[in-house]
């Protein structure tokens, strides 16, 4: 079911001129939360759901679109009012993976356990209309999906736990099955090197990432990482350039030269530095000297230094 309605959700500051927030995403809780970060503000909490999971943000339109994967459901947020403008019951089971097509003419959803009038789980589309409101397009049947991502020739790339493997798709309502290359084992989320032409697939029951090249759809090589690698950043260092790879059951964090894992390279991988915690994602400063990496267990992040490739605080 699709309903149109309008939740102006608790405590939202509507005197102010940011019209493109940062939108958080609460997983424990039932909401996202809207911030600006130039003002170190938080502006209200918006959604209502179980579970939230994606934003993504249209490039054109002030709309952005918030995925909940327990309750199943999609919300098209109004980033001018922040109000719920639409809500899209009809999502399956479990959507995990999102992506805005090309020209956002398109929103993509990916579930793990099945998708609206079948008993399989796979890829919904959802034609995007001019004010930013969707529609259901198209389905295709697939196996469980998790990572979800366009590719720099505008393919929607998706990951396929069961079989290993990332599928490339149509990005259309067609969802036409292009080509397919293999993963390690349970592939995740996904990460798009734009200028290489790769795609880095983390694999949840190993310790390593599968680099992929989107051209040709073969393995590269593979990034050793910590055992279930979650999230991806890149650092333009001062000595290179280094692929970062936090890991959820596991405290030790990668640091990848990511040139030589472009160049096909056995092993990419520089260090396994131990951080003591568990981690999820990364960021680099901007002299990309330093990386500073969550941590899921623990209250405080760590600060590596990217250049002794070790803790420094």
């Amino acid at each position: 079911m699709t309903t149109n309605t309008v939740s102006t959700g608790p405590d939202v500051d509507r005197d102010r001129t940011v019209t493109r927030p940062t939108l958080v995403k609460n997983a424990a809780s039932s909401y996202f939360s809207a911030v600006d970060l130039e003002d170190g503000e938080v502006l209200g909490q918006v959604g209502t759901g179980r579970y939230p999971h994606t934003a993504v943000f249209h490039p054109d339109l002030p709309v952005a679109y918030l995925l909940y994967i327990s309750s199943a459901h999609l919300e098209v947020l109004d980033l001018e009012t922040l109000e719920t403008v639409q809500r899209i019951e009809d999502m399956g089971t479990a959507p995990v993976g999102s992506a805005l097509g090309p020209n956002a003419e398109y929103f993509f959803a990916g579930t793990a356990v099945d998708t609206p009038g079948t008993d399989e789980p796979g890829v919904i589309a959802l034609s995007i209309d001019d004010d930013g409101t969707v529609e259901h397009a198209g389905t295709r049947e697939l196996s469980r999906c998790s990572g979800m991502r366009i590719g720099p020739r505008g393919s929607l790339y998706v990951a396929q736990k069961r079989e290993w493997e990332v599928l490339e798709l149509s990005p259309d309502s067609d969802l036409e099955l292009r080509d397919s290359a293999p993963t390690g084992q349970e592939p995740h989320d996904m990460y798009v090197l734009p200028e290489d032409g790769l795609l880095v697939v983390n694999n949840s029951l190993e310790s390593a990432a599968t680099v992929v090249d989107l051209e040709t759809m073969t393995v590269r090589t593979e990034i050793e990482t910590g055992q279930n690698p979650h999230g991806f950043a890149v650092a333009d260092g001062p000595g290179y350039r280094y692929g970062l790879s936090p890991a959820r059951d596991d405290d030790h964090f990668a640091v990848a030269d990511l040139d030589a894992a472009v160049a096909g390279e056995a092993d990419p991988t520089e260090a396994l530095v131990d951080v003591g915690t568990s981690t999820g994602f990364a960021a680099p400063t901007p002299d990309g000297r330093y990386a500073v990496v969550d941590s899921y267990d623990e209250s405080f992040v760590t600060i590596l230094d990217l250049v002794d490739l070790s803790v420094a605080r």
